[in-house]
């Protein structure tokens, strides 16, 4: 692959990382369920991970019924992010899973990091489609299913967001950046992030574009909602139809407006058919072209949508921290020229 060895190194710490990690966690299950369990190999669940969290799937026998499950590790030797609130991320998904979205549930929390070397989480394994970042609209699954399944992709995805977007910022309290909630708070952690991803070596880019953030903050506030951060195709699994069955990786989760995870889902779509020299709007016959989806989702959140522009860029920009982050740590590997 373009990563060389470096990432084939990682995938080996995983890989022993998976056998050192299984008679643990086999453990842990007779202690958490009272019985004997059987588990099956632990294997990595995502090709990419290792530095956002670790999640290993696995099949466990407990009590005679036989179950998929994904555990979810924070990353050993640093990551994308400085902290990994496994508890916050539990109370989130359980609390959208409340409110009628996909997450997976139940999902276990285990606190003690006696058992493996670090907290974790124990959720049951969704299985589906996952679209690619960035080769969704030009191969794969999702580009061969045709148009229906797309737009049923598309919409379930659009209602997912709106459904989060309704969900009282009051039972999320836990959400709260140092500096509070909404879009200045939001800023400022963004801020605080890249110093810290980068040792403090911010590229020139990245701050020319916090300072014009800043600059061209939103002065009229919007409502304030309970937001994924990370609002992407890939985040999401579909079953055949294209109904999304499962929604994942809350750890960016914040409270901000609406427009924070439409323009980051414009922005990732965006990002899309720049990799791929594409220039189409909509980049799938069953999808709604950008200014479509605007007004659409105005009518799903009964009001309109404000600075969208603005939180496009913010979404960019963020984008940009998590990518000079990953270039820190594929240094750190030897990967240099990444």
């Amino acid at each position: 692959g373009a990563c060389g060895p470096g990432v084939r190194a990682l995938a080996l710490v995983i890989a022993c990382a998976c056998q050192m990690t299984e008679p643990k966690i086999q453990a842990w299950f007779q202690h958490r369920f009272g019985t004997e369990a059987a588990l099956s190999e632990l294997h990595a669940a995502n090709r990419a991970g290792g530095w956002s969290s670790e999640s290993l799937v696995f099949t466990a026998q407990v009590g005679g019924n036989t179950s998929e499950y994904v555990v979810r590790i924070p990353p050993t030797g640093g990551g994308i992010f400085r902290e990994y609130d496994l508890g916050g991320q539990t109370m989130t998904q359980e609390l959208l899973h409340e409110h009628g979205i996909a997450t997976p549930s139940p999902i276990l929390y285990e606190p003690d990091r006696t058992w493996i070397g670090s907290k974790f989480l124990v959720m049951p394994r969704i299985v589906g489609h996952t679209p690619a970042d960035t080769t969704y609209a030009t191969r794969g699954w999702l580009h061969d299913a045709g148009p229906v399944v797309q737009r049923r992709v598309h919409d379930s995805f659009l209602e997912t967001l709106a459904r989060l977007h309704r969900v009282p910022v009051s039972e999320a309290p836990w959400l709260e950046r140092p500096a509070g909630v909404g879009t200045d708070a939001e800023l400022k952690w963004w801020r605080e992030y890249v110093k810290w991803g980068t040792d403090h070596q911010v590229p020139d880019v990245l701050t020319d574009a916090f300072e014009w953030l800043v600059r061209h903050s939103p002065t009229e506030t919007a409502d304030l909602s309970v937001c994924w951060g990370d609002a992407r195709l890939s985040n999401g699994i579909f079953d055949d139809s294209g109904q999304i069955v499962g929604a994942l990786d809350w750890e960016q989760a914040c409270v901000c407006p609406a427009e924070t995870d439409l323009g980051w889902w414009l922005a990732t779509r965006r990002q899309m058919l720049e990799a791929q020299g594409l220039d189409m709007d909509p980049e799938l016959p069953g999808f709604d072209s950008r200014d479509q989806v605007i007004g659409r989702y105005e009518e799903m959140l009964g009001r309109p949508l404000r600075d969208l522009h603005w939180y496009e860029m913010f979404a960019m920009v963020r984008m940009g921290c998590c990518i000079v982050r990953t270039q820190v740590l594929l240094r750190s590997i030897g990967q240099a020229d990444h």
